[in-house]
């Protein structure tokens, strides 16, 4: 049983029913028209698997940078459902008219797919990003009927259309809008690499790893050995600082970290230069590139890189070259390498 209220679509008036139609108003007993739209929230499922309501098993969900949802019941005909009548203000609604439907759809509690702010919540760039806003709307025929917010967890909502006719849910973040069908559930305009399987989760790498690296400014000469202890890589459709990733393609950010030498005062600044990455294609430089020190380590440092790959990349070839600047903390002469360091290749599976 729901503790709040059904809400209404604007303007909010005294009646548990809105019609959008131009043809005229329906009143509470009368023959619901076409375009008439009624929300709510939920904390139950109304329909369970094996039931003719059920729709979860069907692909019927999109998702976003900070949004999921996905069709749990559905339900489409003159009459709302027994099961899905006991949420709150569907079962007051009137039947159709004779040539009109109720489209009834309730929304998973646990959604299906999850949203990429939901993949690493302790990320300080995910919730920097919070703030980006959400707008939802319904199409039908030639109504546009704007919602408040994103459907809820378990929220239901229920759209009149004329027989055979389809309504779509759009949710548009950061400019980019995608759709669900809620009478097929099928997508529309989706953001195609939030469903083709391959992971936008963390995919770890074998470290890069180099022994007895000669280096030297004239007056001293060392070998410096290190490993990066940690390669860490995933895909992204969107990021808070780049907006969308270009059609086609997506986000690959890979991040690691590398070592200096505070006894030696030097520190071993690697340059943009020494990470590309190839899929399926060229080479690629990275479109952005930045360290951080890492505490207690002796002025270690974190590396990210920013790469656009092939949004059907089945993995990607990192190719790794640890030149840079081999920077003199005492601030005396610079060093340069005795010998430029091979290249390293590491193999990405998404």
């Amino acid at each position: 049983m729901q503790t709040t209220q059904d809400k209404f679509i604007k303007p909010l008036i005294p009646l548990t029913l809105l019609t959008l139609a131009a043809s005229g108003c329906s009143l509470l007993g009368e023959k619901t028209e076409a375009y008439e739209l009624v929300t709510g929230e939920g904390a139950s499922a109304r329909c369970t698997n094996g039931d003719d309501l059920w729709f979860f098993d069907q692909d019927a969900a999109i998702v976003g940078p900070h949004f999921s949802l996905s069709l749990l019941c559905h339900s489409a005909g003159a009459e709302i459902p027994e099961a899905l009548a006991a949420a709150e203000g569907l079962g007051d609604l009137p039947e159709a008219a004779g040539d009109v439907e109720w489209l009834v759809n309730q929304f998973a509690l646990s959604p299906e797919l999850v949203a990429e702010s939901q993949i690493d919540p302790d990320d300080p760039a995910v919730l920097e990003s919070e703030a980006v806003g959400l707008a939802a709307w319904i199409e039908a025929g030639e109504e546009r009927i704007e919602l408040d917010a994103v459907p809820a967890p378990g929220g239901h909502l229920a759209v009149s259309v004329p027989k055979g006719e389809d309504a779509v849910l759009w949710v548009e973040e950061d400019g980019r809008a995608q759709g669900l069908n809620l009478r097929s559930g099928e997508r529309v305009e989706p953001v195609a690499a939030y469903y083709d399987g391959r992971t936008l989760g963390p995919v770890m790498g074998d470290e890069f790893g180099y022994e007895e690296v000669g280096v030297a400014n004239g007056s001293d000469a060392w070998y410096l050995t290190c490993g990066s202890s940690f390669v860490e890589s995933d895909r992204s459709a969107w990021r808070p600082e780049e907006g969308w990733a270009e059609p086609g393609t997506v986000f690959l950010d890979v991040r690691f970290n590398w070592c200096s030498y505070e006894d030696a005062a030097l520190r071993w600044n690697l340059d943009e230069s020494a990470l590309t990455v190839q899929a399926g294609g060229d080479p690629v430089a990275a479109l952005a590139w930045s360290s951080e020190e890492l505490p207690d380590t002796g002025g270690n440092l974190r590396y990210t890189a920013v790469f656009a790959v092939p949004e059907d990349a089945a993995g990607a070839t990192l190719v790794f070259t640890p030149v840079g600047d081999l920077e003199n903390l005492d601030g005396g002469d610079g060093y340069a390498f005795v010998d430029t360091p091979a290249a390293t290749e590491r193999e990405l599976v998404f």
